[in-house]
């Protein structure tokens, strides 16, 4: 569960026990990683767009439908978008491509402001992990690296530090 600290990471959410564990993890994991301000992007079945300021502060973050669940939620909700298998298109001219393409850039979108956002501050490292982190980050063209594993990371470190 979330604390309003722990492992250096500090949580500002207004009810810090509601940001979910996971998200918690995966902060504690990219502070310990980096100590500087970064993105904590996380693309599995939700994609989570967190900040992390230079002082290992939570400053809030986004939480948006998941590349998957966006394409999903178009089939299941318009007869006509059966999905399909597409591919990233700049200009797609079929429906598959252009759901694919629509929600990698729905994606991209989000993470770039939050970028710029936090970016006003100073440097910023972005941090991708999660299944989908490969769909989006070979689009993403900001300044990021691939990290496998981060809420496991993250809860190792809170196990350790719950240890001493």
């Amino acid at each position: 569960m979330a604390q309003v600290e722990q492992c250096g990471v500090r949580n500002l959410y207004e009810h810090p026990a509601q940001l979910g564990s996971d998200r918690w993890a995966a902060l504690i994991a990219a502070w310990q990683q980096e100590r500087i301000s970064c993105l904590v992007v996380n693309c599995g079945t939700a994609t989570t767009v967190d900040v992390l300021s230079a002082e290992g502060e939570f400053l809030g973050g986004l939480i948006l439908p998941g590349v998957d669940m966006m394409r999903s939620s178009l089939a299941a909700g318009a007869a006509q978008l059966a999905q399909t298998e597409g591919a990233w298109r700049e200009f797609p001219r079929n429906t598959a491509d252009a759901t694919f393409s629509g929600s990698i850039q729905a994606t991209i979108g989000a993470i770039r402001l939050q970028f710029e956002a936090l970016a006003m501050r100073g440097d910023v490292r972005c941090l991708l992990s999660g299944g989908a982190a490969d769909k989006v980050g070979q689009h993403l063209k900001l300044p990021s690296v691939r990290v496998d594993n981060l809420v496991l990371r993250g809860l190792q470190i809170i196990g350790q530090d719950n240890l001493s």
